[in-house]
């Protein structure tokens, strides 16, 4: 095994977090009466709001494939530990874990005492690094890993698709408004984009198809 492949990194929030998260302040108002709103004006099928329905599932899919994977990596740290070597030298005022042979030479660099145990640190790394790979298998982390990582991909073509799409009801401009809320907490403007003024509009969207609903009810009843 090359050094370079001698090290695991934490895995950092991932895009399936931030969506998540967004999704729990989005849903409660039109992501769930959305779908099940007034029949679609005029009996028009709205391109986008079809997009929609195929983004919320294929996010459902993402979603519960990222918790699989952090259930599996979670119970990888549990039982195995992420791999890693730890130091303890004279020079040390405590030991000091590192988790590559990258690290260890950084570290290492003017401690002469430690720079002479690397191959020892290196088949430390290596055996608790094969141990993590045996239970890998076994579990199926990195399988899933993959699967969540190809869902995704096909999750963020569906929003590109989504946005692409003309709106022709009221149904598929709400639409849109709920992904782009749902994904803005992870793009660049960040927490200084009006999300509240967002919000208010797509309750506004929300409220009009209501009434619409109901003035339909009116004429029919």
């Amino acid at each position: 095994m090359a050094d370079s492949e001698i090290t695991m990194s934490l895995s950092q929030p991932s895009r399936r977090d931030l969506l998540s998260a967004a999704l729990a302040t989005v849903g409660g108002s039109s992501f769930n009466s959305l779908a099940a709103a007034a029949p679609q004006e005029r009996g028009e099928r709205d391109a986008a709001f079809m997009a929609w329905n195929a983004w919320r599932a294929a996010h459902r899919r993402t979603l519960a494939l990222c918790r699989k994977q952090q259930r599996l990596e979670s119970e990888l740290a549990r039982t195995i530990g992420f791999p890693h070597a730890v130091l303890v030298a004279d020079e040390l005022s405590s030991p000091v874990r590192v988790s590559s042979l990258m690290q260890f030479d950084e570290f290492a660099a003017d401690l002469p005492s430690l720079r002479a145990r690397r191959a020892e640190v290196a088949a430390t790394l290596r055996a608790h690094q094969q141990r993590w790979d045996d239970a890998d298998r076994a579990i199926g982390y990195s399988v899933t890993r993959h699967h969540e990582n190809t869902a995704s991909a096909a999750e963020e073509r569906l929003i590109a698709m989504l946005f692409a799409t003309d709106a022709t009801s009221l149904r598929g401009l709400s639409a849109k408004l709920d992904v782009l809320i749902a994904v803005g907490a992870d793009g660049a403007e960040g927490r200084h984009f009006p999300w509240p003024e967002l919000r208010r509009i797509r309750r506004d969207v929300a409220r009009l198809m209501q009434l619409r609903h109901d003035d339909a009810i009116g004429l029919t009843a």
